[in-house]
């Protein structure tokens, strides 16, 4: 019995555990309750299956060509089949008593057409305008047929990219013009709507 060997004490550091075991109990209830980045995961992988038809699921979808560009705070996909061409803003003049959304008119080619701020037709927080002198961002000449010339004014142009959009649309809360919204959350725009609209 004299012969034993003492095993060494370990000491558990319980506030260690304790706090361990909350965080485990913490991610764990916002994935079960909806919350927090697994469940959104979770969520949005279930949202694509549910809107998978199933005549179409395992086929591939064509990829639409858009051009990605930023507004003040959101970056938007827009066709490429809906455009001419982008210039550096030109020079602005303003037009009293139109909607907030128009921001002026601009001269383009030889061409006077009318201005609209995409953050402000989505609803969205808008850019400034600039002073004279200051960059102004981009105008996107919309191809517009026999309508009534028009541009959308973005902060910047990022790329041209071939992207196969999510089936859900977009809620409705995201407005009359954002077709769907991506898993990076780009907002894909609703070119025909807002080419009903700028054209009117």
């Amino acid at each position: 019995m004299g012969d034993r060997i003492a095993k060494p004490r370990v000491d558990v550091d319980w506030d260690v555990v304790r706090d361990r075991v909350a965080r485990q109990s913490t991610a764990m209830d916002e994935a079960f309750s909806g919350r927090g980045p697994w469940a959104d995961a979770i969520l949005h992988r279930r949202a694509e299956e549910l809107a998978e038809r199933p005549d179409t699921a395992g086929q591939a979808r064509p990829l639409v060509p858009l051009l990605l560009a930023r507004g003040a705070a959101t970056l938007y996909g827009l066709e490429l089949r809906h455009l001419t061409h982008i210039v550096p803003l030109p020079r602005l003049a303003r037009v009293p008593g139109v909607s907030p959304a128009m921001l002026g008119v601009i001269a383009v080619g030889g061409k006077v057409m009318r201005l609209f701020d995409v953050d402000r037709l989505c609803g969205a927080a808008s850019l400034p305008l600039p002073q004279e002198g200051e960059d102004g961002g981009y105008a996107v000449i919309l191809r517009t047929g026999a309508g009534r010339p028009a541009a959308l004014r973005v902060g910047s142009v990022e790329r041209a990219a071939d992207i196969d959009p999510p089936r859900q649309e977009a809620p409705p809360e995201a407005g009359a013009f954002i077709k769907t919204i991506t898993g990076d959350r780009t907002a894909i725009l609703d070119m025909t709507a807002l080419l009903d609209f700028v054209k009117a």
